[in-house]
């Protein structure tokens, strides 16, 4: 920082202390605002979400709410109570936390302890560098004195605003406390802090809620109190006197409210609480608490659980929004996979508090296996991930679970057409708990609308459930949170005879799949350290039987473990270490009844079973370094090592760059560069089924991005990628002798592939905080597969050239909310079959095909609106809505179906407009 610039902080600083609002005390004088000293800021780190100033200026942090405190009574008790002025310093974090406590000039040691514990309780928003949070070291001076003696002489005026002291009016009694309690949120009864109160004469106007506001009635009142409330929603008015009183109640984003009391013979008025409604362009919002990431993505997407309620087409469910993003391949059906920048589904993942997912979605993709609720935020990272990510070529989604809510006892009932849930949250002494279940009813609704004529007595029973139970609470200096959850898929397809009353297997199709996890995760700080313990355990099932020809189930059991150290180093750079495990044993056995030419006569005794257990390991070491070289320059290059034990036995070393450039205050330079290793499957590894021999494949991200911020609080973000991929695994029909065997075998898959992916994004995008939100994203993409050395390249079954979507969002007047989604997405790549061959062996037509992938489906588009409608009370809120799917019924092709000569086909078409009707009730 410059001299100039240093002088200039000092100067606002000073002004600031000097003209700043003063504490409302309860007892002693008044206490002078704390003041800052910046010479311990810390590193800024750049925003997730986009780009920002880089201003000189020093914005102080900011009382949440006035600091009041009163002497303590039993002080009294001694013949002498101590007095004087105790001074404290302290740090206030970029949460807006006071941290390091410290007394620097004491008065006695009972008032030095009760400093300490006011400074610990105040709340700030946070101090900026420009646009980045920083910490700042601020003093507080706290003045004690014993009250005085109490005496009969008429009180003295209190200090009140009165622009006309020639108003005649009742007098307010200084000191007494007549109005007592709390501004909470209608609908949810969520504290609102920082609103203001006003007290004013009411005049003849009767008791209750004001309906319309009294302009006009006197100009000027004759007297006026004014407080605020602080962050529990609680405030206090004193020196009202008797009559009837006007509440005044303004808040931010929050309708005017105005309520008339009426005060007698001196009492008080406690325990009163006011509702403030929510304005019609304010969105409804659900504060969360979440550790701060204080390394960010290069390029990082990031969702908050508001804005997911506001996009149609995604049902309220966090993993289907972030399909929405550029880089995200659409799914055939809508169903639950992630391909991110032409990856395979299988090539990226999905963390849920530092562990992966296993299973992302239930049955069909309708809705992910937890509840979007329980979620503070989402950052979607395409590419160029941080090295705290490994095994993955594709990109990165991290989910973070929030803390419940400590003001009461919350929750919801929501219900639509495919499911019911529900969620309870509340507080737990110190800490906090969120129960959260969900159970589908598709299987009761389906078998019932199915006619019974069909003929083919066709019964489906598709259903699934899932739960949530987080518990967080402080403890040890720091913070524990334990989590459970899981999920349970069972889908059974049965086909039968009108007229038959037992069925086996071989007209039964069935699958079921569930987990469970647990999770810990403690969190600590102390001075410039921050330290992170997380062990997760997870068991998992997935089986299935394929109308008696294939039968299989594959148990698991995973361990895995991270540990984090961060340390700030200096101003200009902060150290990340950390450790990882993953450890899944898996236990699979699978039935193949014999297929193909010859199998006619074949018997249950000729069923071929594998039953094998199988192994991965995987410990990792990582480490991130931010540094900023100069006043827009951060740079953060990064190193894993991951070693996959065998059958692999092998290391991979990926060194890992990003950097943000800080061209100006609105625009940013963002790039990345860095190795990412990926190991095989379970089946790929499977010495039957697979090849043991196969190695790591190999990828090399390339990423650069443009974010500008534009008026009308738009930004625009443009990015250009390309991602070089090597010893991919692709099928092999190599035969080969193994050493020791006798006899030859088929290699089946080998690390020969190559592949190159690259195309542009762009993301213009309008935040949530006004009527209007939304954004428009596309994609220009091309993702390119070699199989083998020699064979001709070919486009990549995931690979869609264009991908574009408008999402728009109004909130209109009376709480109603309309929204649409807009996709256009080239078709997915098709091999073309012109024509089918006789095979004598089997008695079959074979397909004559044309080269792979060398033509493609007609190009998708389809339109979505969702319309919501909320009723807002006092302690409840009831939202409806309707969420259409393809409204105008496109007749998009998803598949190809020929007849049994290969010579016709005809189109396997996307879902029809499929609306969902649904109510949520909160309190």
């Amino acid at each position: 920082m410059t001299a100039r610039r240093q002088l200039l902080a000092a100067l606002l600083l000073l002004a600031w202390t000097l003209l700043g609002p003063r504490p409302l005390l309860a007892a002693p004088p008044e206490a002078a605002p704390p003041e800052a000293a910046p010479p311990e800021a810390p590193l800024p780190e750049p925003s997730e979400s986009g780009p920002q100033a880089d201003t000189p200026e020093l914005v102080v942090p900011e009382l949440i709410a006035p600091l009041r405190y009163a002497y303590p009574e039993q002080l009294l008790a001694r013949d002498e109570p101590p007095a004087g002025t105790v001074t404290v310093q302290y740090v206030v974090d970029i949460e807006g936390r006071t941290q390091e406590i410290t007394v620097l000039e004491g008065v006695d040691p009972e008032l030095d302890a009760l400093a300490v514990a006011i400074v610990a309780d105040l709340r700030y928003r946070p101090a900026r560098y420009g646009e980045e949070l920083v910490e700042v070291i601020l003093s507080l001076e706290l003045a004690f004195e014993p009250p005085a003696p109490a005496t009969t002489d008429e009180p003295a005026q209190p200090e009140v605003e009165d622009p006309d002291p020639d108003v005649a009016g009742p007098e307010p009694q200084l000191g007494a406390m007549r109005i007592r309690g709390s501004v909470r949120e209608a609908g949810d009864g969520r504290p609102v802090g920082g609103a203001t109160v006003l007290a004013v004469p009411a005049g003849d106007y009767p008791p209750g809620r004001v309906r319309q506001r009294l302009y006009g009635e006197e100009t000027q009142p004759a007297w006026m109190q004014r407080t605020l409330s602080d962050e529990t929603g609680a405030f206090a008015l004193a020196g009202v006197p008797d009559g009837r009183v006007r509440l005044i109640f303004l808040a931010p984003n929050f309708e005017r409210l105005e309520w008339v009391v009426e005060l007698k013979d001196g009492r008080e008025l406690a325990d009163r609480r006011y509702f403030l409604s929510r304005s019609a362009g304010a969105p409804f919002r659900t504060e969360v608490s979440v550790e701060r990431e204080t390394m960010p993505e290069a390029v990082v997407r990031r969702l908050t659980i508001e804005e997911v309620n506001e996009l149609p087409g995604s049902y309220g469910d966090a993993l289907k929004a972030v399909q929405n993003f550029p880089g995200v391949a659409r799914q055939p059906f809508g169903a639950g996979q992630l391909a991110i920048r032409g990856a395979a589904p299988g090539d990226s993942g999905v963390y849920l508090g530092y562990h992966e997912i296993p299973t992302l979605f239930h049955f069909g993709g309708l809705t992910a296996v937890f509840n979007s609720d329980i979620l503070a935020q989402i950052d979607f990272i395409p590419g160029n991930f941080d090295s705290r990510y490994g095994d993955a070529l594709g990109g990165i989604v991290n989910v973070q679970p929030r803390k419940g809510r400590r003001d009461g006892i919350h929750g919801y009932i929501d219900t639509d057409l495919f499911d019911a849930g529900a969620l309870l949250e509340g507080p737990v002494g110190k800490g906090s708990f969120v129960l959260s279940a969900r159970r589908s009813y598709v299987d009761a609704i389906l078998p019932a609308v199915i006619p019974d004529e069909v003929g083919l007595g066709l019964t489906l029973a598709p259903r699934y459930w899932d739960y949530q139970a987080l518990f967080d609470y402080p403890v040890a200096g720091g913070e524990l949170s334990l989590r459970v959850f899981g999920s349970d898929d069972r889908t059974r397809l049965l086909f039968a005879e009108a007229n038959d009353v037992d069925t086996d297997t071989r007209n039964t199709l069935e699958t079921i799949q569930w987990f469970h996890r647990v999770d810990a995760v403690f969190r600590a700080r102390e001075g410039p350290w921050e330290f992170l313990v997380t062990p997760s355990y997870k068991r998992e099932l997935f089986s299935g039987a394929v109308f008696g020809n294939f039968d299989f189930t594959v148990e698991s059991d995973t361990f895995s473990a991270r540990a984090e150290l961060t340390r700030r180093l200096s101003r200009a750079a902060r150290l990340r270490v950390g450790a990882e495990f993953v450890g899944t044993w898996f236990r699979g056995r699978a039935e193949v009844a014999p297929f193909g030419p010859g199998s006619a006569g074949a018997t249950a005794g000729d069923t071929q079973v594998r039953e094998t257990p199988y192994t991965r390991i995987i410990p990792s070491l990582y480490t991130t370094l931010t540094v900023r070289a100069g006043e827009r320059l951060l740079l953060y290059p990064g190193l894993r090592l991951d070693w996959y034990a065998a059958p692999q036995n092998r290391a991979a070393v990926e060194p890992r760059l990003r950097a943000i450039w800080q061209l100006t205050p609105t625009t940013a330079l963002k790039g990345g560069i860095g190795l990412y290793s990926q190991g095989p499957g379970a089946l790929e590894n499977d010495a039957v089924f697979g090849n043991e021999r196969l190695g790591l494949q190999r990828s090399l991200h390339t990423s650069v991005s443009l974010a500008q911020e534009l008026p009308w609080e738009l930004s625009l973000e443009v990015t250009g990628f390309y991602k070089r991929l090597w010893d991919l695994i692709s099928p092999s029909e190599a035969i080969e002798r193994l050493p020791g065997a006798a006899d030859p075998s088929p290699e089946i898959f080998a690390n020969t592939g190559t592949g190159n992916i690259y195309g542009g994004e762009l993301l213009l995008q309008k935040p949530l905080g006004d009527r209007f939100y939304g954004w428009l994203s596309y994609t220009l993409m091309r993702s390119v597969r070699t199989p083998a050395p020699g064979e001709a390249p070919r486009l990549f079954d995931f690979d869609q050239t264009h991908i574009l979507t408008l999402i728009a969002s109004y909130d209109f007047p009376l709480n109603w909310r309309l929204g649409l989604r807009m996709r256009v997405v080239s078709g997915n790549p098709l091999t073309p079959i012109g024509d089918g061959v006789f095979d004598g062996s089997s008695g079959a037509f074979l397909p004559v095909s044309g080269p792979v992938n060398s033509d493609r489906l007609p190009t998708f588009h389809q339109l979505d609106i969702r319309l919501d409608k909320t009723w807002v009370y006092r302690r409840v809120r009831v939202t409806s809505y309707l969420d259409i799917q393809n409204v105008y019924n496109a007749e998009n092709f998803e598949f190809l179906s020929y007849g049994y000569r290969f010579r016709e086909s005809m189109p396997v078409l996307s879902l029809p407009t499929a609306p969902s009707i649904g109510l949520r009730v909160e309190w």
